[in-house]
């Protein structure tokens, strides 16, 4: 019996006309609750989407570079967001030597199916094949499972020189064909960097045997000011706020055009996936530029870029990983402002939109989670890249 009516009465019927207004209300609701939906699917995250979920992580790691990285301050963002999201993560921002090490950091998180990490891509496809730095061969192992949110800023290569001679035994470089025989910081072992440095030095020095020096960035610079190596191979976000410090400090430096080498190293992705299983035609690295918007006094040069993504495991918890993805394009001028300031150079964060050029997210699909966000926004995933 319902409690809502009197014992032994029964509820009035509605008239013909009442039900037809009932009827109307309905249909009305109904559309608005359509229309709304179809304009928060094409806007930014913040339209409702994700709804708020039961998370399996009470905590999160976020595995990112150095501090002061521009890995590390994206990621100081992203756990702000994450904070402070519905779900209430408790994020640990979790400093690393770099990609390789976040990639395989991402095996046992704890809690389990709680970490993200930030990770050059192609460094990522490695993993996922088990070659180069992963390959067993040389003391690593493939990473099975792994899955995009999404595109993060990009890095740029950098050669980074002495500006002017230290006495009359130092030979200036203005080439990297110069560098042939001398000592280059080219990042530690099993970095990102070491990764597309080695690239990098197969492509411009054949025939050489450059000294590898292991230094982080900030003892690289140190070391390339004290003439104890001769460059310092780098690829990270423009205006790398160690190479700023060391600048404003009085370091006198100088950056190589790189431009030529975008085509070798484009040549050298292809013919060694090419022969591989799983290739996908496209461009992985694209062309860029730094200067003195990016650091004073640097003389402008063209070089070439790197793309970066958030990634996860496939089975990364569902909940964390649609809250970060939704994050990623919400205002992005917060990572904008954290990684260049006043950004003279107008560098830009990747919009949504480029996931769907280039091959990149073929190679490591979306995590299903995460392609609800797409799925939503553009009413399509990319063909090859949706798990």
């Amino acid at each position: 019996m319902s409690t809502d009516q009197p014992a032994g009465r029964r509820p009035e019927r509605l008239t013909r006309r009442q039900r037809a207004a009932v009827v109307g209300i309905v249909v009305l609701a109904v559309a608005v609750a359509a229309s709304l939906a179809a304009t928060t699917g094409g806007s930014s995250a913040a339209g409702g989407w994700p709804p708020a979920g039961r998370s399996a992580c009470a905590s999160v790691q976020i595995f990112t570079g150095t501090v002061g990285s521009p890995y590390n301050q994206f990621a100081r963002v992203l756990r702000t967001r994450l904070e402070a999201a519905p779900e209430h993560f408790d994020v640990d921002v979790v400093e690393t030597a770099g990609s390789t090490e976040n990639i395989y950091d991402l095996e046992s998180p704890e809690p389990p199916r709680c970490g993200l990490a930030i990770a050059q891509l192609n460094t990522t496809v490695d993993a996922t094949e088990g070659v180069n730095q992963f390959d067993p061969t040389r003391g690593g192992h493939p990473v099975a499972g792994l899955r995009t949110l999404g595109p993060v800023h990009q890095d740029l290569l950098h050669v980074i020189v002495r500006d002017r001679p230290l006495g009359p035994d130092d030979r200036r470089v203005d080439r990297l064909a110069e560098l042939c025989n001398r000592t280059i910081a080219a990042g530690q072992p099993g970095s990102g960097v070491r990764q597309i440095g080695d690239v990098l030095l197969r492509v411009g020095l054949p025939n050489c045997h450059p000294d590898l020096d292991d230094s982080s960035i900030d003892e690289a610079l140190r070391r390339l000011s004290a003439g104890t190596v001769d460059a310092v191979v780098w690829a990270g976000g423009a205006g790398t706020r160690q190479i700023r410090t060391a600048i404003a400090a009085g370091a006198r430096l100088r950056l190589l055009d790189l431009s030529e080498y975008r085509t070798p190293i484009t040549k050298d992705w292809n013919t060694f996936y090419g022969n591989r299983a799983h290739f996908y035609a496209g461009e992985v690295f694209g062309a860029g530029d730094l200067g003195p918007a990016d650091y004073t006094g640097i003389r402008p040069i063209r070089t070439v870029t790197i793309p970066n993504g958030l990634i996860a495991r496939a089975d990364t918890d569902p909940v964390l990983v649609r809250r970060a993805t939704a994050e990623l394009y919400r205002d992005r001028g917060d990572y904008e402002g954290v990684l260049w300031g006043a950004n003279p150079a107008h560098r830009r964060i990747p919009d949504a939109l480029s996931i769907y050029e280039g091959p990149l997210f073929c190679y490591i699909p979306l995590h299903p989670a995460a392609a609800e966000y797409y799925l939503r926004q553009f009413q399509r995933v990319p063909s090859c890249g949706a798990a």
